[in-house]
């Protein structure tokens, strides 16, 4: 056999069964690799998504609050409305000029399922009404933030001349101050990111004294 027929030979042997388990192992490892580069970018690019939309719902929350509360008249004690697990938190204020009543309620969104514990199940909503006029029926409350945590207590007032060393969870200065002040602790969850605001509001429109009632608490949704 010349030199020309063995290499013809050479040629049409195609691969061996060791060379094509080799390659096939091969790119198994590098198809293993790339897919969980891929994962791990998705992953990373959805937990980024999850931290900018709980710091946007307690953004948009903060600025809310702070804009409705700042000039606020009078500021009532936070309640609950009933002792069920899923009762909603509620404080009640009175506009700058003591014409508009507001309320800040922190409720359940039922339409969520129970056994979620991804996402919080917590609404913030905003309600007027009028003072002294008939509670208004299927009032459309104004939805602030969602997806927040309906655990411990949301809301805490100070009033004007009372002295304090500590506000629920949290440890502040003690001071008697002049006017009334808010407390709002609020804990957004989305995925596995969460976010707390934990800011206290001074009602500039109030005093020692500003009564503590109000004919807002009359008229209450």
């Amino acid at each position: 056999m010349n030199h020309r027929e063995r290499r013809a030979r050479r040629d049409e042997a195609g691969f061996s069964l060791v060379e094509v388990v080799v390659t096939s192992g091969l790119v198994s490892v590098l198809m293993v690799v790339f897919t969980t580069a891929i994962l791990q970018i998705f992953q990373t690019s959805g937990r980024v998504e999850s931290a900018a939309a709980v710091q946007s719902q307690l953004q948009l929350a903060f600025q809310r609050i702070d804009r409705e509360l700042r000039y606020a008249s009078w500021i009532a004690e936070p309640g609950k409305v009933g002792t069920a697990a899923t009762a909603p938190w509620y404080v009640e204020f009175a506009s700058s000029d003591g014409t508009e009543c507001l309320q800040l309620r922190l409720a359940t969104d039922l339409s969520v399922p129970k056994d979620n514990e991804t996402d919080g199940r917590g609404v913030l909503q905003l309600i007027r009404w009028t003072p002294g006029a008939p509670t208004v029926k299927n009032r459309p409350d104004q939805t602030i933030a969602s997806q927040l945590l309906t655990d411990g207590l949301p809301f805490d007032r100070q009033r004007a001349g009372e002295s304090t060393t500590d506000h629920g969870d949290t440890p502040v200065p003690p001071l008697t101050p002049d006017f009334q002040r808010l407390i709002v602790r609020l804990t957004a969850k989305v995925g596995t990111s969460t976010a707390t605001v934990d800011t206290t509001f001074t009602a500039l429109n109030t005093s020692r004294s500003t009564p503590a009632t109000h004919t807002c608490s009359e008229g209450r949704p």
